[in-house]
């Protein structure tokens, strides 16, 4: 009976265990499942180039963390301010890993969260932008772009922190004078427009374009290609981007060679520059008394853009005659004539006074303008040779006859005469109408007597 009670009491205890076992791990079960579920990401998530849909949170997180070491060694973060591109040293940079995954967007594109130390923002910019003093508020708002920048976890990520949200003071990055030849009451009226213009970040001047918005009174063409040309020779000290120049037929007497930039209105002839950094820049024009200033101010650039004009090759007109009813006597020298010149202009890039680059800007060709002289019809006399004091003949064909009779051209070769042409014997056929036997263009006139009467041969 004893052992009866027992076993009905240990299957009891058994059971009971059991069921009370079953119940705490459905319970815990039900409580994860419906009071505490494990958070997930839905269908169509992403953060960065990484499809996490439907992977939990935790599960996340831990797939990033091996990927973090991997990104640091192989991405990079190429900044640019102005006319420098340089790299940002990414090993103090941290993926917050926690706020990336807590704060994306189940079934979105996401990014990363990173945190960027200040005091190495700071140190990069000084170093590789010493130009520009970049306050503790440029600083902490360059800081946020960077971070900003790397947010897609691409292995390339680039920043331009150069726009006109910074406040760094501007300064004159370019300079360009000299004295003006103006003919015009319209062109101080040009000058005095372009006194403060603003020229905005990524756009384009056109120089036409301007000068058919203000509709100036009275201006020349001639006065507008020097206004147009200090501000073309300023462009070129900058990293502008000319995109339309052109110089005139004849070399010009008031522009520097190799820094004319021609305006034509009638044929259309433009200066068109782009200023292709991401802040604005002034161009500034004057001209006080009979001097011609342009200059360019803006946030510094990094570099220096120096103007280099090569040597000058000269062409020689040459002399052109003509003839013409209207004179007559002399000669009448229609057009003097001048020069031509061919020069090239470089421009030379350096950083800390050190050459980095040097580019051909443009090489400038203006033809030579011929002399003319205008003769009469009539036909001169040929000049008569010329006795020279050694004792030789200038002939007026060029050559030279020497005194011993040897005839040379100017460069001293011998000049051989060439053989007088003889007449070949006639080979048409001996006429004798008379049949004397003496061809009629050797017969003799007939001889006559005292009295009239033929001699008979």
């Amino acid at each position: 009976m004893d052992n009866q009670v027992f076993g009905k009491t240990l299957l009891t205890i058994t059971s009971s265990a059991f069921l009370v076992f079953g119940v705490a791990n459905a319970g815990s079960f039900a409580a994860d499942k419906w009071l505490f579920p494990a958070q997930e990401f839905g269908s169509n998530t992403y953060i960065g180039t990484t499809d996490v849909s439907n992977m939990e949170l935790t599960d996340a997180r831990l797939l990033f963390t091996g990927k973090v070491e991997s990104w640091r060694s192989t991405a990079e973060l190429m900044v640019t301010y102005q006319d420098v591109t340089a790299s940002y040293p990414l090993d103090n940079a941290k993926i917050l890993l926690d706020e990336t995954v807590a704060s994306a967007q189940t079934g979105a594109q996401n990014d990363f969260v990173f945190e960027l130390p200040e005091d190495t923002t700071r140190t990069f910019l000084e170093r590789q932008f010493p130009v520009a003093v970049f306050s503790a508020a440029d600083i902490t708002l360059i800081n946020e772009k960077l971070e900003l920048a790397l947010q897609s976890g691409q292995a390339m990520s680039r920043v331009t922190i150069s726009d006109d949200t910074l406040g760094v003071s501007y300064e004159t990055v370019s300079e360009t004078s000299w004295s003006h030849s103006f003919t015009s009451s319209g062109a101080q009226e040009v000058v005095k427009a372009l006194s403060d213009y603003k020229i905005e970040a990524g756009t384009q001047f056109s120089f036409l374009d301007f000068i058919n918005e203000m509709q100036p009174a009275d201006v020349t063409d001639e006065d507008l290609t020097e206004i147009a040309s200090v501000i073309y020779a300023s462009v070129l000290k900058t990293n502008f981007l000319v995109d339309e120049r052109s110089i005139g037929a004849a070399v010009p007497t008031s522009i520097p060679l190799g820094q004319e930039a021609a305006i034509n209105r009638n044929l259309g002839i433009d200066f068109v520059f782009t200023n292709v950094n991401a802040s604005a820049f002034n161009l500034q024009l004057s001209a006080d008394g009979t001097r011609l200033t342009s200059k360019i101010a803006g946030m510094p650039f990094v570099n220096t853009y120096e103007i280099l004009t090569g040597s000058e090759q000269e062409l020689e007109p040459r002399l052109i005659r003509q003839f013409s009813a209207f004179v007559s006597s002399g000669r009448v020298v229609e057009e003097e004539g001048s020069e031509g010149v061919i020069v090239e202009v470089t421009r030379a890039i350096k950083s800390d006074g050190k050459e980095l680059e040097v580019e051909v800007v443009s090489t400038d060709f203006y033809p030579p303008v011929h002399r003319i002289e205008v003769y009469p019809l009539t036909k001169a006399e040929a000049p008569a040779p010329v006795a020279n004091p050694d004792g030789t003949i200038t002939n007026p064909d060029g050559t030279i006859t020497h005194p011993d009779g040897t005839i040379k051209n100017p460069d001293g070769t011998i000049v051989i005469p060439l053989p007088l042409p003889t007449t070949p014997p006639s080979t048409d056929p001996v006429i004798d109408t008379d049949l004397d036997g003496i061809p009629d263009d050797e017969e003799k006139d007939p001889e006559y007597d005292k009295g009239g009467n033929q001699i008979d041969p």
